[in-house]
């Protein structure tokens, strides 16, 4: 039973951290997103797409999994970018950073648990905190370039 308490303990946790940053985020004023912060910030050899294709092989997997940033009240649902207008892609490169920094303070999830685990379950908890949430990074990062390639072209044909 101690077993039991002690796993819906960690779910619950979790499920807390991860509502509870999703709704600071959906409220992060759009005067925050309009700059890349240093976790934000696209590295070199992301500009060109080439390394998320070719090694992270992202097609493959990255409509697989669920978009939630419709969740809240106030959230953009990604997948309603249709008409690429530049108005819409600049909120969506927005968003992206929404996305990005919701999910990095969702990885410092495990910090919470090191207050009721033991080392072998905070060492289980920050291995579930990247896998859970990298692949949400570096999907918001992939998009974030191409977005931003795309809106450069339409402002470049403007």
């Amino acid at each position: 039973m101690q077993a039991f308490r002690f796993l819906m303990l960690n779910i619950g946790a979790w499920i807390f951290w991860f509502y509870f940053i999703g709704y600071l985020a959906s409220i992060l004023p759009d005067k925050f997103l309009n700059k890349d912060y240093v976790f934000t910030h696209i590295l070199f050899f992301e500009k060109n797409l080439n390394w998320y294709k070719r090694y992270l092989l992202i097609d493959k997997w990255k409509d697989k999994l669920p978009e939630l940033g419709g969740f809240f009240k106030e959230g953009f649902q990604k997948r309603s970018v249709a008409n690429g207008e530049i108005a819409q892609l600049e909120q969506f490169i927005k968003e992206t950073r929404r996305a990005e920094i919701a999910h990095w303070l969702m990885i410092a999830g495990w910090i919470v648990t090191t207050l009721f685990n033991p080392l072998w379950a905070v060492i289980f908890n920050i291995i579930f905190a990247h896998v859970v949430n990298f692949p949400c990074l570096i999907i918001q990062r992939y998009n974030r370039v191409r977005l931003i390639n795309v809106l450069n072209k339409k402002l470049g044909s403007s």
